[in-house]
């Protein structure tokens, strides 16, 4: 079998300064940040719009950054992921694990009354940023899109090379780079609960194999704006005021 390698490229000084605020300084704050007990914090609609418009900002530019950076040292643009996915069955196969993991992960919260009753219960703590009513849901949609295309860009696209760039191009080196990437990316989704980092781990190993065997971040992308478009759907349906009540009842 012959296993997909990356068009590596050379990483200068700003790839590694890059490279440090994403796998030291970014862990560091989400670490720091998840000590604050979530309780102590309320999030009114108007505070949730705010948080959804901050984050999704914060993405676009870092995924800005990481492509300025890529770009004025010279670097393809193709080998950060724009360029067209290769289509093979490896690929099809990968992207039905997804909607097969994602699913299940659906059933397993809303499928039965006392799985939904479970993920209600969350909705003062892991539970609280999610969108509850329509009009949050517009302004999550925002940084659905965001995360969909800043996160591919920084945790897909240039820090898989990144790591493979230093522990070689074959396959154990890729798949350390995309373990670790995805641990790193699950890792700062800590404040959604020790579950959901579990869950956001497997989903980025599944990410990072179809960037790897696509070459290409457009289709990661999509998927990744339509699951956590498909998220803020299903919780503000579920979430809401009216729903809560008549599934307690």
């Amino acid at each position: 079998m012959i296993y997909p390698i990356l068009q590596l490229q050379e990483m200068l000084v700003l790839d590694h300064v890059m490279a440090f605020v994403i796998c030291v300084v970014a862990p560091v704050v989400a670490f720091t940040s998840q000590r604050i007990p979530l309780e102590d914090i309320v999030f009114d609609t108007k505070e949730k719009i705010k948080l959804y418009h901050s984050n999704a900002m914060f993405l676009f530019v870092i995924g800005l950054i990481v492509i300025s950076v890529w770009r004025i040292t010279g670097k393809s643009m193709a080998a950060l992921g724009f360029d067209w996915p290769i289509w093979n069955q490896t690929v099809l196969v990968l992207f039905g694990l997804v909607v097969l993991f994602y699913c299940l992960d659906l059933f397993f919260q809303y499928g039965l009354k006392k799985w939904r009753l479970k993920s209600m219960a969350r909705k003062d703590s892991t539970l609280m940023f999610v969108p509850s009513n329509v009009k949050e849901l517009l302004n999550f949609s925002t940084l659905a899109i965001a995360a969909g295309i800043g996160e591919e860009i920084i945790f897909r696209g240039f820090l898989i090379q990144y790591i493979v760039f230093w522990v070689g191009n074959e396959f154990i080196g890729i798949a350390f780079g995309a373990i670790l990437s995805s641990a790193i990316f699950a890792f700062l989704h800590g404040y959604q609960g020790f579950i959901s980092i579990i869950k956001i781990f497997f989903l980025s190993l599944l990410f990072a194999a179809i960037f790897i065997v696509s070459k290409s971040l457009l289709f990661v992308m999509i998927i990744h704006a339509i699951i956590d478009l498909v998220s803020g759907v299903l919780s503000t349906y579920f979430l809401s005021s009216d729903k809560a009540t008549e599934i307690e009842e």
